[in-house]
């Protein structure tokens, strides 16, 4: 009985240690060949990584992935799914931004413009759904018809349209294929998957086609701190299934069709968020 009570506190006490690490990443002065153990290189093999993808390939459960240049900006995207990638209460599993940005924006080759009449433009994309469109950085307004109308007829100057599986532009000025045109090419910029008590701080996830942020299904104990979703196709923050999601400050603007979209019997708790209009709540 003595041997088998010692033997309970011992496993008792060794699943209640956490050993985390601190995983760092730096586009700029970061290596791949690094350990990530560092936030600047030392002793050869020791430093930043560069790439969000191989810091994930180093995380495991209840680690830290820590962002250290501010505003600087990461053409990637995160997917957290099970164990490997939760926590526990006191130690979850954590993405520190330090207010870097995670894009999906891909330059539009002037090649892939075709014209399609007086002043109208057409670009095919290979990936389909919901998407904006850009020029110089600026996001440009888009025309979304009544059902069953003709939406090229009612398209204005310096206006775009999806339509057919492609994208129409009307011109308001020179060609579209001799300006600086970018759209929302990835499809969420971070996605999460029966994961257990994460928490995002400090991070933009902004020019997505689908969702800035993805809670999809059985994902519990997220929260989500100073966390800015803008200018995403569908939606900021989509939380879905059986998912909930804490949201403490932050914005949620200028985004699609949803802010904030919530379905299923997911829930999100909200304080402080600057957010445009009420959540989307879809049974």
């Amino acid at each position: 009985m003595r041997r088998s009570l010692a033997i309970a506190l011992t496993l008792a006490c060794f699943c209640g240690t956490v050993s985390a690490k601190e995983i760092y990443v730096d586009n700029l002065i970061g290596q791949d060949s690094f350990d990530g153990r560092f936030s600047k290189p030392f002793d050869g093999g020791s430093g930043p990584v560069r790439t969000l993808h191989r810091a994930m390939k180093l995380a495991g459960y209840a680690d830290q992935i820590v962002l250290t240049r501010p505003g600087a900006v990461y053409y990637d995207s995160l997917a957290l799914t099970g164990r490997r990638n939760s926590g526990t209460v006191q130690n979850p599993f954590t993405i520190i931004g330090n207010g870097a940005i995670l894009s999906g924006l891909r330059a539009v080759p002037p090649e892939g413009w075709r014209q399609a009449g007086p002043d109208l433009w057409k670009l095919t994309l290979t990936r389909k759904g919901y998407y904006r469109l850009m020029r110089d950085g600026i996001s440009l307004p888009e025309s979304i018809p009544e059902p069953g109308a003709a939406p090229l007829r009612t398209l204005q100057p310096g206006e775009w349209t999806a339509w057919q599986g492609s994208l129409y532009f009307k011109a308001d000025g020179d060609s579209p294929a001799t300006q600086s045109f970018t759209y929302t090419a990835e499809q969420t910029g971070l996605s999460l998957y029966q994961v257990d008590n994460v928490r995002i701080v400090d991070l933009t996830l902004r020019d997505f086609r689908f969702d800035g942020l993805h809670a999809q299904n059985m994902c519990e104990g997220v929260r989500l701190e100073n966390v800015t979703c803008v200018n995403n196709g569908r939606a900021g923050i989509a939380v879905s299934g059986t998912s909930h999601v804490e949201i403490v400050g932050g914005r949620v603007i200028g985004n699609g069709r949803h802010q904030l979209r919530i379905a299923g019997r997911a829930g999100a708790e909200l304080r402080d968020l600057a957010i445009d209009g009420e959540p989307t709540v879809v049974p």
